[in-house]
Formats: structure tokens, sequence, C-alpha cells
């Protein structure tokens, strides 16, 4: 497969995958590893890119549609007709009001996608590393601890810790996990220590769905 074929929705990914339930005190090997970036499984661009401003402002006043208008308004202009002009500030006040409301969806996926740790200790073959969180794969064995960030949607395998869960979940109380529950990422572990099995990754994870999700948030039109 090509390195930029479209690929296809994690759960389709993951379902095709063997999966692995590797001890927590081992984790997986280095050739489940390498299969799993064979797989395309990895975290990699786990954080969801926003539209750049520039890119709001093009989409919003270059179309056809305001294109037209600015030509038809430049010749009604040009004639004198100054009052039939008037329809050019409805057009304006349309796309002021889109620009307005990208820009306010931006800042939510920014906020959604941003995870400031980028290492994230993991265990492969019994021993403690410390990895990019994009190298990351499916069923690896995360090692959490009092402020680290959960860079993937994982199991508890051992271990108990308090998460705060407001950046992703908008839950202001730290909140109990225990072996079987589950970390989102985007959370930071406020106290105790656990090990756990990346569960979802990439475009897979909640925090990545959310913020996928707010993109599409259709702009309403005015009348």
């Amino acid at each position: 497969m090509k390195r930029n074929a479209k690929l296809p929705p994690f759960a389709k990914r993951a379902e095709a995958a063997e999966r692995y339930e590797p001890a927590p005190d081992r984790g997986l090997t280095d050739a489940q590893a390498a299969k799993r970036r064979d797989e395309r499984l990895s975290n990699e661009n786990a954080s969801v890119q926003s539209k750049s401003y520039a890119r709001i402002l093009s989409d919003n006043l270059l179309t056809l549609f305001n294109v037209i208008n600015l030509l038809l308004a430049v010749a009604v202009l040009a004639v004198g007709a100054y009052k039939n002009a008037l329809f050019i500030g409805v057009v304006l006040c349309n796309a002021a009001i889109g620009i307005f409301q990208e820009i306010r969806a931006k800042r939510v996926v920014d906020k959604l996608s941003f995870l400031s740790q980028s290492q994230v200790t993991v265990i492969r073959d019994g021993e403690e590393l410390s990895l990019p969180i994009d190298e990351v794969v499916l069923d690896d064995v995360l090692v959490f601890s009092n402020g680290s960030q959960v860079c993937a949607d994982s199991i508890v395998l051992t271990g108990e810790c308090e998460v705060n869960e407001s950046f992703v979940t908008g839950e202001s109380d730290a909140v109990f996990k225990k072996p079987g529950d589950l970390l989102l990422a985007g959370s930071f572990v406020v106290s105790g220590a656990c090990r756990a099995r990346a569960d979802r990754v990439a475009d897979g994870n909640y925090i990545s769905r959310i913020s996928a999700g707010a993109k599409y948030i259709k702009k309403e039109t005015s009348q």
C-alpha cells in the first residue's frame, strides 16, 4: 500500500488486524510493533488539524457567488445607481457570519486536538522505552503516572489512578480509573500510576473523532 493512499477508517483497519493482549510487564515484541506499523495502526497524526485562518477567509470570500455579486455591484456603481448597490452589504454580512462561525469552530477543534506531551513511556519486549507519541501502535502497553497525558484511548491493565478529563469531556472532577476502565486520549493523570493497553490510536481516538466531527458543522445561512 502506498504511504499516501487513502486509508479506511480506523475501525475497519483494526477489525482486519489480529489483536494482541500483551502482558503488562512484557508489552509487544519488536516484530509485533513493526507489523502494526505496516498495518498503518500507529498513532500517527493523532491530533486533527483544523483549517488555517487564511483558508477560512478564502473559503468564505473567494466564492463564485461573491465574485458575481461583486461584479454586479461594480457595474451598478459605475452607472451611478448607488442605492441599488446596497445588496452587497447583505453579501458581506453573510460572509462575515460564515467566517465568525468557522473561526469559533476552529478554536474548539484546536483545543480538542491538542496533545501537549510529545513522548510517552512504552513497554516493548519487557523494557521501558521513551517514544514519540506517533510511534505508539495499537495494543502497545503504555505507562502513565502523575502528570502524564494520555496519548491514545487505552484500557487500564494494572494499577489505579485518577484522571482529569475536563479537557476532553468537560467533567470537572477527577475520575478514578481501575483495571478494565477506559482512559481517554487528551486526559491527564493527576494521581496514582497504571499500565494500560492502547485500544484506539490516531483517528480512532475519542478526541480525534470529536475533533473531526466539529469540522463538519454546517454554517447557518442568513435569510
